[in-house]
């Protein structure tokens, strides 16, 4: 969802996420006339293990950089760590990407919770243009 609304303040990533939704309706436009399709998937939350992933870097790259626990960024960083742990299964999610793609679908929303984000955002938008159409 960080592709659809850019609420959790971590700018950076959310803009690497619109890139992708971007890209990706690039690309369902241009590929439909060879009968490719393309689906994007926008999930909130998911037990994917994410926070962890430095697990996977190679010790040459140093250790792991500690956050001060009394930092605005560890109360984020928590905060994101206790909605993962309470996010869908990744198994769910997997059956929700394969069950759209059958259906041809281009967006994979995995949580209906979300709609109320997107829906503030879309309505400042459309709100901007009707400004200039009037």
């Amino acid at each position: 969802m960080a592709g659809m609304n850019a609420g959790l303040g971590l700018s950076p990533y959310s803009a690497t996420k619109f890139a992708v939704v971007s890209l990706s309706e690039g690309l369902a436009i241009q590929l439909r006339p060879l009968g490719i399709g393309v689906s994007v998937l926008c999930p909130s939350f998911v037990r994917t293990r994410i926070g962890e992933s430095r697990r996977n870097c190679p010790e040459q790259y140093g250790p792991t950089r500690q956050l001060d626990p009394a930092s605005p960024m560890a109360a984020v960083v928590a905060e994101i760590a206790r909605r993962l742990e309470a996010g869908l299964d990744p198994a769910s999610v997997a059956g929700q990407v394969l069950a759209a793609i059958r259906d041809d679908q281009f967006y994979i929303f995995t949580h209906p919770g979300m709609r109320a984000e997107v829906e503030q955002r879309f309505s400042a938008i459309l709100a901007a243009m009707d400004a200039v159409s009037a």
